[in-house]
């Protein structure tokens, strides 16, 4: 009795992950693969072919894969900056990690009212200012979480290690980047995962910013997809949905090989 009622409780969050993601996900291909949401007639590949070919839906992918690039190198060197700051003044750390977690509970509607005071987002020819705006916007609201869970990795460094580099003449500095980092590159690893999904979701500060057509160096894939649904073009929708997929599980699963890498080192 008491095996079936773990059976029963372990069967619970399967069943919702389930309804809530693997079924979804079923539908998802299966609209990807038909002629229409109209007309279920099997449709091969044809969906993806064309969405491939499409201008509009490369231009968005090149600016998801280089802008999110950017955003997610622009946002682990601060990282990598910050967190030995909070390491190093512990008095500090507390006010230090509630400030950097702040921008994660204010609505996305206050900062972009800021920020579009700061930066012309209106105009479709300002790319420079477009692409710099998303940019910072990433930076101040999601480099703070891959600070504190840096943070959190060096903490776990044994101080006898660091303090015996220091006896051999280690500067602060060669000890964080020869020691420190290479000690926490799983945890590394990690933050370039939570980065990495942070980046995905970036659209929805860039559909506040610069609406639905926004300049073409900010274009993203997830532009794309909304207009194709505005068309009720579903099935390109589904299409471009599974390649998202697929290009976020390539990005997870390198890093996974890092964090696998590491752990084997």
């Amino acid at each position: 009795m008491k095996k079936q009622k773990l059976l029963l409780i372990g069967a619970l969050p399967l069943l919702g992950f389930a309804a809530c993601y693997l079924v979804p996900l079923g539908m998802t291909v299966y609209y990807a693969l038909v002629n229409s949401a109209f007309d279920d007639r099997f449709a091969g590949l044809d969906n993806f072919s064309y969405v491939m070919s499409n201008q509009y839906f490369q231009m968005g992918m090149q600016n998801l894969s280089l802008l999110g690039g950017g955003m997610i190198l622009a946002a682990l060197l601060a990282s990598l900056v910050i967190a030995p700051l909070l390491y190093r003044h512990p008095k500090l750390t507390g006010l230090g990690m509630a400030v950097l977690l702040l921008p994660l509970l204010i609505p996305s509607v206050s900062a972009v009212s800021l920020w579009s005071a700061v930066f012309d987002t209106r105009s479709m020819l300002a790319s420079a200012s477009s692409q710099a705006a998303l940019i910072t916007l990433y930076l101040w609201k999601y480099a703070g979480v891959g600070a504190v869970l840096l943070y959190t990795a060096l903490q776990k460094i044994p101080q006898a290690i660091t303090d015996a580099a220091a006896l051999d003449g280690a500067g602060a500095v060669r000890t964080y980047f020869a020691i420190r980092l290479p000690m926490a590159g799983e945890q590394l690893a990690g933050v370039m995962i939570f980065l990495t999904m942070f980046m995905f979701r970036c659209y929805k500060e860039s559909y506040l910013l610069f609406g639905d057509y926004p300049s073409s160096k900010v274009y993203m894939l997830q532009h794309y997809m909304n207009h194709q649904y505005v068309k009720m073009n579903f099935q390109y929708v589904a299409a471009c949905a599974v390649l998202l997929v697929l290009f976020a599980l390539i990005l997870y699963g390198a890093a996974f090989l890092i964090m696998k890498r590491r752990r084997l080192a």
